[in-house]
């Protein structure tokens, strides 16, 4: 495997343990009484449907290092503006998505410039 296929494998892995990681702190932690607001729109079968949401997000993480550079801003915002269109939500807590997803995939950027990087 070339060294430029290797660097874009360990970047997509890390990205994925950051994210889940990342995540876990905003979400339970940081908006964790903000997020309760929406709690009751839940699916009740949320924990039997979590594995979709990690693949989800092994799939963003290999994903990601290919479109970062051009898209990443625009995307997080569209997704999470689209959420309050579709669901009650209070824009506050939309807005608050959108800020953190920025900063996640800002930060992964960071991961994996650091390592697909051209070393020459």
């Amino acid at each position: 495997m070339k060294t430029g296929k290797i660097r874009l494998l360990i970047a997509a892995m890390i990205s994925f343990v950051f994210s889940i990681v990342y995540n876990g702190l905003v979400h339970l932690v940081i908006l964790g009484t903000a997020n309760k607001q929406v709690e009751s729109l839940r699916r009740v079968d949320f924990s039997s449907k979590a594995w979709i949401s990690l693949l989800a997000t092994l799939a963003v993480s290999f994903l990601f290092p290919m479109i970062y550079s051009h898209f990443v801003s625009v995307i997080a915002i569209m997704v999470d503006v689209n959420q309050y269109v579709l669901y009650p939500l209070p824009f506050s807590l939309v807005a608050s998505w959108a800020l953190f997803g920025v900063v996640e995939f800002s930060l992964i950027g960071l991961i994996v410039g650091l390592i697909v990087k051209d070393k020459t």
